[in-house]
């Protein structure tokens, strides 16, 4: 059985007639987050040791004992023994101070204000997870975590409304930052060719993706109305606009499908289809035949335009699939 560094240091005094003197020297003052410091005198040596109990602060002092001993002996220090004490009260992070406002500043209230973003953008709704609350019953510390998409960040305050309030307040901040950031950026720099030197932009346009295709699913409409919905969604001029766009990115010529034709014949849809608030999600599928190369695509229109194309590479897959695409999208604008 493991023995804890109080039983440890008690045992080693015991056979030189000698027993170890605590004596607490700090119980705390009397705060909200108390801390207690012990000190530990015996062989001529002392040691001190704080927690957020009495008893962890005794173990805590035992400890530095047993290596203040090892070192003055020359004794090797020890290794996974002697058991740790649990701790049953973590000290709490550190809080920051909360931000005071002028007076002629108004209150924004950053859950509200993130909640319209989500909804303005057809994003779910921001999850808010308590992560801890820890510390004395009439002072606890609260974290707690706000999820949009695959975005997380972390509010620490005195009071679970303040730690919200904090964490949707970062994640505000993220959200808007990042919107900003890719509409500075010129997407056609993010060519195949050149990821490598713009790691950054790349970097920024898959977090810009991640949280667009994050979007609700619309299913309140009916199945008879599934081919009109598509269209719907914008007016007939910018139907019409979004037409002749896809149909000039249509290759001519077929003769030459190498992985650069398709890589820019894909990112210049790409790019046109940011500029209406839609994206293409790409992915390659298993199949049962090695000569055989299977491709999907999904545009996040409302509902989802999807196709998949086999090809005997997998560029030559990607361009059937893509053209697909195109061809269901511009009938569904029709």
């Amino acid at each position: 059985m493991n023995k804890t560094p109080v039983s440890i240091l008690q045992e080693m005094m015991v056979k030189k007639q000698i027993v170890p003197d605590y004596e607490l020297v700090h119980d705390g003052g009397g705060t909200h987050i108390n801390t207690f410091t012990y000190k530990v005198t015996c062989d001529g040596l002392s040691a001190n040791g704080t927690g957020r109990s009495k008893k962890d602060a005794k173990h805590e002092a035992a400890k530095a004992m047993l290596e203040a001993i090892a070192v003055d002996k020359g004794y090797p220090q020890l290794t996974a023994t002697p058991t740790q004490s649990p701790v049953r009260t973590p000290l709490p992070p550190t809080i920051p101070e909360s931000e005071k406002l002028p007076p002629n500043v108004p209150f924004v209230n950053a859950i509200g204000v993130l909640q319209d973003v989500c909804v303005e953008n057809k994003l779910n709704e921001p999850e808010y997870v308590l992560i801890s609350d820890i510390g004395p019953p009439h002072a606890k510390i609260f974290t707690i975590q706000c999820i949009v998409a695959t975005f997380k960040e972390v509010g620490v305050a005195k009071t679970k409304k303040q730690a919200k309030q904090d964490a949707a307040k970062k994640m505000l901040h993220k959200i808007t930052d990042l919107v900003a950031d890719i509409k500075d950026k010129d997407l056609c720099s993010l060519e195949i060719n050149e990821k490598k030197r713009k790691i950054e932009q790349a970097n920024i346009l898959k977090s810009y993706i991640s949280l667009s295709t994050a979007k609700k699913v619309n299913l309140g409409f009916k199945l008879s109305d599934y081919h009109i919905k598509v269209k719907n969604c914008f007016s007939t001029d910018v139907s019409k606009d979004i037409i002749k766009n896809l149909e000039s990115f249509i290759p001519q010529d077929h003769s030459n499908i190498s992985d650069e034709f398709v890589e820019d014949f894909f990112f210049k849809v790409k790019k046109f289809l940011l500029t209406i608030e839609l994206d293409i999600l790409f992915m390659y599928l298993s199949s049962t035949n090695e000569d055989i190369h299977i491709t999907a695509m999904r545009i996040n229109t409302c509902p989802d335009i999807v196709q998949i194309a086999t090809g005997k590479t997998e560029a030559e897959a990607k361009f059937h699939t893509l053209l697909k695409l195109i061809n269901s999208m511009i009938f569904l604008l029709q």
